[in-house]
Protein backbone atom coordinates (compact mmCIF):
# COMPACT_ATOMS: atom_id res chain seq x y z
CA UNK A 1 0.00 0.00 0.00
CA UNK A 2 1.15 3.81 -0.81
CA UNK A 3 1.54 5.87 2.17
CA UNK A 4 -0.22 8.75 0.30
CA UNK A 5 -3.26 6.26 -0.28
CA UNK A 6 -3.31 5.08 2.89
CA UNK A 7 -3.05 8.99 4.26
CA UNK A 8 -6.21 9.47 1.79
CA UNK A 9 -8.05 6.42 3.28
CA UNK A 10 -7.65 7.72 7.16
CA UNK A 11 -9.20 10.97 5.97
CA UNK A 12 -11.86 8.70 4.60
CA UNK A 13 -12.51 6.96 7.97
CA UNK A 14 -13.12 10.03 10.11
CA UNK A 15 -15.67 11.13 7.57
CA UNK A 16 -17.22 7.57 7.63
CA UNK A 17 -16.91 8.28 11.64
CA UNK A 18 -18.41 11.60 11.46
CA UNK A 19 -21.24 9.79 8.95
CA UNK A 20 -21.84 7.11 11.59
CA UNK A 21 -21.75 9.01 14.45
CA UNK A 22 -23.44 12.24 13.48
CA UNK A 23 -26.66 9.69 12.12
CA UNK A 24 -29.55 10.73 14.37
CA UNK A 25 -29.15 14.40 12.72
CA UNK A 26 -28.54 13.24 9.50
CA UNK A 27 -30.22 10.00 8.80
CA UNK A 28 -32.85 8.28 8.57
CA UNK A 29 -34.98 6.14 11.13
CA UNK A 30 -36.26 2.64 9.79
CA UNK A 31 -38.10 1.91 12.92
CA UNK A 32 -36.69 -1.15 14.40
CA UNK A 33 -33.09 0.25 15.61
CA UNK A 34 -31.47 0.96 12.23
CA UNK A 35 -30.82 4.20 11.15
CA UNK A 36 -29.83 4.90 7.19
CA UNK A 37 -26.58 6.54 7.44
CA UNK A 38 -24.38 7.51 4.58
CA UNK A 39 -20.88 5.85 6.69
CA UNK A 40 -20.48 3.05 3.66
CA UNK A 41 -19.70 5.89 1.27
CA UNK A 42 -16.22 6.66 1.92
CA UNK A 43 -15.35 3.01 1.92
CA UNK A 44 -17.30 2.96 -1.48
CA UNK A 45 -15.10 6.01 -2.59
CA UNK A 46 -11.63 4.00 -1.38
CA UNK A 47 -13.39 1.16 -3.45
CA UNK A 48 -13.88 2.95 -6.56
CA UNK A 49 -10.75 5.36 -6.61
CA UNK A 50 -7.64 3.37 -4.85
CA UNK A 51 -8.92 -0.71 -4.98
CA UNK A 52 -10.77 -3.26 -3.10
CA UNK A 53 -7.67 -3.55 0.11
CA UNK A 54 -8.17 0.19 0.54
CA UNK A 55 -11.76 -0.10 1.01
CA UNK A 56 -10.98 -2.93 2.81
CA UNK A 57 -8.63 -0.75 4.98
CA UNK A 58 -11.58 2.00 5.93
CA UNK A 59 -14.43 -0.21 6.84
CA UNK A 60 -11.79 -2.03 9.20
CA UNK A 61 -10.94 1.14 11.07
CA UNK A 62 -14.32 2.57 11.21
CA UNK A 63 -15.50 -1.27 12.46
CA UNK A 64 -12.88 -0.69 15.40
CA UNK A 65 -13.97 3.19 16.16
CA UNK A 66 -17.63 1.66 16.92
CA UNK A 67 -16.06 -1.66 18.71
CA UNK A 68 -14.47 1.03 20.41
CA UNK A 69 -17.04 4.00 21.51
CA UNK A 70 -20.77 3.03 20.44
CA UNK A 71 -23.07 2.10 22.88
CA UNK A 72 -23.56 -0.37 20.19
CA UNK A 73 -20.21 -2.66 20.97
CA UNK A 74 -19.61 -5.72 19.44
CA UNK A 75 -22.80 -6.12 17.53
CA UNK A 76 -22.88 -2.86 15.99
CA UNK A 77 -19.14 -3.37 14.56
CA UNK A 78 -20.25 -6.79 13.18
CA UNK A 79 -23.23 -5.83 11.66
CA UNK A 80 -21.22 -2.47 9.92
CA UNK A 81 -18.68 -5.23 8.87
CA UNK A 82 -21.52 -7.87 7.26
CA UNK A 83 -23.58 -4.81 5.47
CA UNK A 84 -20.88 -3.31 4.09
CA UNK A 85 -18.65 -6.06 2.74
CA UNK A 86 -20.86 -7.19 0.24
CA UNK A 87 -21.47 -4.33 -1.43
CA UNK A 88 -17.09 -4.06 -1.65
CA UNK A 89 -16.49 -7.79 -2.90
CA UNK A 90 -19.37 -8.17 -4.97
CA UNK A 91 -18.63 -4.71 -7.23
CA UNK A 92 -15.43 -5.39 -7.12
CA UNK A 93 -15.73 -9.23 -8.88
CA UNK A 94 -18.21 -7.92 -11.23
CA UNK A 95 -16.01 -4.90 -11.70
CA UNK A 96 -12.83 -6.46 -12.15
CA UNK A 97 -13.50 -8.11 -15.24
CA UNK A 98 -14.67 -4.86 -17.24
CA UNK A 99 -17.55 -6.84 -19.18
CA UNK A 100 -20.78 -6.59 -18.90
CA UNK A 101 -21.59 -10.46 -20.46
CA UNK A 102 -18.91 -11.34 -17.94
CA UNK A 103 -20.69 -8.91 -15.27
CA UNK A 104 -23.98 -10.59 -16.25
CA UNK A 105 -22.60 -14.31 -15.61
CA UNK A 106 -20.88 -13.17 -12.39
CA UNK A 107 -24.00 -11.72 -10.87
CA UNK A 108 -26.14 -15.08 -11.50
CA UNK A 109 -23.53 -16.90 -9.82
CA UNK A 110 -23.56 -14.66 -6.80
CA UNK A 111 -27.70 -15.00 -6.69
CA UNK A 112 -27.43 -18.41 -6.42
CA UNK A 113 -24.92 -18.68 -3.88
CA UNK A 114 -27.01 -15.95 -2.10
CA UNK A 115 -30.26 -18.29 -2.16
CA UNK A 116 -28.07 -21.20 -1.27
CA UNK A 117 -26.91 -19.49 1.74
CA UNK A 118 -30.69 -18.30 2.12
CA UNK A 119 -32.18 -22.04 2.53
CA UNK A 120 -29.22 -23.66 4.24
CA UNK A 121 -29.61 -20.36 6.96
CA UNK A 122 -33.45 -21.05 7.40
CA UNK A 123 -32.80 -24.92 7.65
CA UNK A 124 -30.61 -23.65 11.18
CA UNK A 125 -34.29 -21.64 12.23
CA UNK A 126 -36.12 -25.25 11.59
CA UNK A 127 -34.11 -26.87 14.36
CA UNK A 128 -34.87 -25.61 17.99
CA UNK A 129 -31.37 -24.63 19.84
CA UNK A 130 -29.83 -24.21 16.66
CA UNK A 131 -31.83 -20.27 15.41
CA UNK A 132 -28.61 -18.00 16.08
CA UNK A 133 -26.87 -19.83 13.51
CA UNK A 134 -29.34 -18.36 11.18
CA UNK A 135 -27.93 -15.05 11.56
CA UNK A 136 -24.20 -16.31 12.71
CA UNK A 137 -23.48 -18.50 9.34
CA UNK A 138 -24.11 -15.30 6.99
CA UNK A 139 -21.83 -13.32 9.28
CA UNK A 140 -19.39 -16.40 9.01
CA UNK A 141 -19.60 -16.52 5.23
CA UNK A 142 -19.08 -12.58 5.51
CA UNK A 143 -15.85 -12.57 7.32
CA UNK A 144 -14.60 -15.24 4.25
CA UNK A 145 -15.31 -12.71 1.86
CA UNK A 146 -13.78 -9.82 3.55
CA UNK A 147 -10.50 -11.56 4.31
CA UNK A 148 -10.58 -12.90 0.75
CA UNK A 149 -11.00 -8.80 -1.00
CA UNK A 150 -8.65 -7.90 1.94
CA UNK A 151 -6.01 -10.10 0.39
CA UNK A 152 -6.43 -10.34 -2.97
CA UNK A 153 -7.52 -6.34 -3.18
CA UNK A 154 -6.94 -4.76 -6.83
CA UNK A 155 -8.68 -1.81 -9.22
CA UNK A 156 -12.28 -1.86 -9.65
CA UNK A 157 -13.39 0.05 -12.88
CA UNK A 158 -17.38 0.56 -12.66
CA UNK A 159 -17.63 3.88 -14.61
CA UNK A 160 -19.31 1.95 -17.53
CA UNK A 161 -23.63 2.62 -16.13
CA UNK A 162 -24.54 -0.88 -17.51
CA UNK A 163 -21.77 -2.65 -15.38
CA UNK A 164 -22.47 0.02 -12.33
CA UNK A 165 -26.01 -1.21 -12.15
CA UNK A 166 -25.44 -4.68 -12.44
CA UNK A 167 -23.07 -4.32 -9.70
CA UNK A 168 -25.49 -2.19 -7.37
CA UNK A 169 -28.60 -4.68 -8.06
CA UNK A 170 -26.66 -8.07 -7.33
CA UNK A 171 -24.39 -6.48 -3.91
CA UNK A 172 -27.66 -5.15 -2.79
CA UNK A 173 -29.36 -8.46 -3.07
CA UNK A 174 -27.03 -10.21 -1.19
CA UNK A 175 -26.49 -7.61 1.26
CA UNK A 176 -30.40 -7.87 2.29
CA UNK A 177 -31.14 -11.44 2.46
CA UNK A 178 -27.45 -11.76 4.68
CA UNK A 179 -28.32 -8.49 6.50
CA UNK A 180 -32.09 -10.10 7.01
CA UNK A 181 -30.50 -13.34 8.18
CA UNK A 182 -28.19 -11.53 10.40
CA UNK A 183 -30.45 -9.20 11.99
CA UNK A 184 -33.65 -11.30 12.74
CA UNK A 185 -31.77 -14.30 14.16
CA UNK A 186 -28.60 -12.68 15.60
CA UNK A 187 -28.52 -8.96 16.07
CA UNK A 188 -31.63 -7.71 16.91
CA UNK A 189 -32.76 -10.57 19.41
CA UNK A 190 -29.24 -10.20 20.90
CA UNK A 191 -29.24 -6.49 21.33
CA UNK A 192 -33.15 -5.95 22.17
CA UNK A 193 -33.34 -8.93 24.87
CA UNK A 194 -35.75 -10.83 22.85
CA UNK A 195 -36.29 -14.10 20.86
CA UNK A 196 -36.30 -14.49 17.02
CA UNK A 197 -40.17 -14.67 17.15
CA UNK A 198 -40.64 -12.01 19.54
CA UNK A 199 -38.55 -9.47 17.32
CA UNK A 200 -40.20 -10.79 14.10
CA UNK A 201 -43.61 -9.51 15.58
CA UNK A 202 -42.18 -6.31 16.92
CA UNK A 203 -40.76 -5.80 12.84
CA UNK A 204 -44.40 -6.27 12.00
CA UNK A 205 -45.58 -3.35 13.63
CA UNK A 206 -43.38 -1.38 11.77
CA UNK A 207 -44.47 0.88 8.81
CA UNK A 208 -42.70 0.91 5.32
CA UNK A 209 -43.36 3.86 2.95
CA UNK A 210 -46.37 2.95 0.91
CA UNK A 211 -46.63 -0.88 2.05
CA UNK A 212 -48.04 -0.21 5.26
CA UNK A 213 -47.08 -2.45 8.35
CA UNK A 214 -46.80 -5.99 9.21
CA UNK A 215 -44.11 -7.36 6.68
CA UNK A 216 -42.11 -8.40 8.82
CA UNK A 217 -39.02 -9.78 8.00
CA UNK A 218 -39.41 -7.57 4.66
CA UNK A 219 -38.93 -4.21 6.60
CA UNK A 220 -35.26 -5.49 7.34
CA UNK A 221 -34.69 -6.89 3.77
CA UNK A 222 -36.02 -3.68 2.45
CA UNK A 223 -34.79 -0.63 4.50
CA UNK A 224 -31.04 -2.24 3.81
CA UNK A 225 -32.06 -2.07 -0.06
CA UNK A 226 -32.92 1.51 0.22
CA UNK A 227 -29.59 1.99 1.77
CA UNK A 228 -27.29 0.11 -0.61
CA UNK A 229 -28.82 2.46 -2.92
CA UNK A 230 -28.17 5.72 -1.43
CA UNK A 231 -24.27 4.70 -0.33
CA UNK A 232 -23.45 3.10 -3.79
CA UNK A 233 -25.16 5.78 -6.30
CA UNK A 234 -23.47 8.84 -4.13
CA UNK A 235 -20.25 7.08 -3.99
CA UNK A 236 -20.60 6.18 -7.84
CA UNK A 237 -21.56 9.58 -8.68
CA UNK A 238 -18.45 11.13 -6.57
CA UNK A 239 -16.22 8.90 -8.33
CA UNK A 240 -16.54 8.69 -11.88
CA UNK A 241 -19.04 11.20 -13.10
CA UNK A 242 -17.72 13.92 -11.13
CA UNK A 243 -14.07 12.57 -12.01
CA UNK A 244 -12.38 11.95 -8.98
CA UNK A 245 -11.46 8.25 -9.48
CA UNK A 246 -9.87 9.56 -12.87
CA UNK A 247 -8.01 12.69 -11.05
CA UNK A 248 -6.80 9.99 -8.48
CA UNK A 249 -4.76 7.67 -11.01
Amino acid sequence: MRSSKILACLILTIIAFFLQFYNDAIGIQSGFGMTLDLAAVPVLLALFIFGAEYAMLVLALLALIILGVSPTGYIGALMKLAATIPLIAIPYWIGHEKNISKGVLGAAIIVAITLAVFGLATYFASIPGLEMLTGLFPLALVAILGYWIARRGGKVDLSSPKLALIALITAAFARSIIMTLANLYFAGPAFYGLSPGEFLLALDAVSLPLLGSGLGWFVIFFWNMVQSVIEFALAWLIAYPLGLAKRAN
